[in-house]
């Protein structure tokens, strides 16, 4: 093709076109859909993916180009470039799309669309419409905040346009298949899975399906709605049943409130009152070993309280020396040094806290 004619031939239309967009699509991007697309079975359904994504796109010439290579038959490859050029950034490099072309023809009848003398432009295919799958009370994942198997849901216009080749499927067979793995690739919603489903014909094998991949969708404590795909109670129950248990195993375990370990002011009142009634030495020493014993949470003051109770040196050092472990703030047991009356006592204690690190 001689693309120097053909520049000559549509510079001055193209110069007539507005400006429709302001920032191209990154390189990144474009790389990422042209992978995506160039995935999809058949030029038609390559089509509707395009469109698609192009609407509020902005485009530049060379991946235009780049994107159109992705068809097999010049016919799409023109439909492509009708759609696509009122979101083209750079429209004066545009002709660099005439070399997309196998054919000749079709390039002279893209020139004739850009100049207005043909008008064969036609509407974009849009994707396959809802009426396809049953009229249910269809759960929305906005604002969903429940257990998830995935962050986004696909939107539904490209759930629309991907779910063509699971529908063109043939048998309940390949149509599980190949809706599973529509689902193994696509972060889909409860909503999306449950048109999945009514894809395939006998309850038993939607059952499976949906058994096999409630865990994938990206609000799954929405399973209830999907009961409706059922025709019987007895599945419905047994769909209902399925859900509960896989969520139930999903949810984070309960969070296990501690009671806080503690001795309050009226305990503490009621301790020193029984200890200074007792009127032995060795009674006040057992007493006191366990009451701390049995209510374990004494902080350092506390426990200077009831060492302060006990008659002799000895005594305050082995009462001392046994709360040790029943108090919460261990890191400042050496202020019971305080209770003692003999350096050698609080000696005793600090060689004992030593031996506690």
């Amino acid at each position: 093709m001689n693309k120097y004619f053909l520049f000559l031939l549509i510079t001055s239309s193209i110069n007539s076109f507005a400006q429709n967009c302001t920032t191209p699509v990154s390189n990144d991007e474009v790389q990422i859909q042209y992978k995506k697309i160039s995935t999809q079975p058949t030029d038609q359904l390559k089509l509707n993916y395009l469109n698609t994504w192009l609407r509020g796109q902005c485009l530049l010439s060379d991946h235009a180009y780049q994107l159109a290579s992705v068809f097999n038959d010049d016919g799409m490859r023109l439909q492509f470039a009708y759609s696509a050029y009122p979101n083209i950034y750079d429209k004066q490099n545009y002709y660099t799309l005439f070399d997309a072309f196998n054919s000749l023809s079709y390039a002279f009848r893209f020139y004739d669309f850009v100049n207005g003398n043909v008008i064969e432009y036609q509407t974009p295919p849009v994707p396959a419409p809802l009426e396809i799958f049953p009229e249910l009370n269809y759960p929305s994942p906005v604002g969903y905040k429940g257990v998830s198997g995935c962050s986004l849901p696909m939107s539904d216009n490209d759930f629309m346009v991907l779910v063509t080749p699971v529908i063109q499927q043939q048998s309940d067979v390949t149509r599980m298949n190949a809706a599973t793995q529509f689902i193994q690739s696509n972060c889909v919603s409860i909503a999306q899975m449950m048109m999945l489903s009514t894809l395939i014909q006998l309850d038993l094998n939607r059952m499976k399906f949906m058994k096999q991949n409630l865990t994938k969708c990206c609000d799954i404590q929405n399973f209830s709605f999907a009961d409706q795909v059922f025709s019987t109670q007895v599945y419905k129950n047994d769909w209902n049943g399925f859900g509960d248990a896989t969520v139930k195993s999903m949810l984070p375990p309960p969070v296990v409130v501690v009671p806080v370990c503690m001795v309050t002011d009226a305990d503490m009142s009621s301790i020193i009152s029984s200890i200074k009634n007792l009127s032995f030495s060795s009674t006040k020493i057992s007493t006191a070993k366990q009451i701390i014993q049995s209510k374990k949470c004494f902080t350092v003051s506390q426990m200077k309280s009831i060492v302060s109770l006990m008659d002799f040196e000895g005594d305050k050092l082995e009462v001392a020396k046994f709360g040790y472990d029943y108090t919460i703030d261990q890191q400042n047991y050496y202020q019971l040094t305080d209770v003692f009356d003999f350096d050698s006592s609080s000696s005793d204690l600090l060689a004992f806290l030593k031996t506690k690190k």
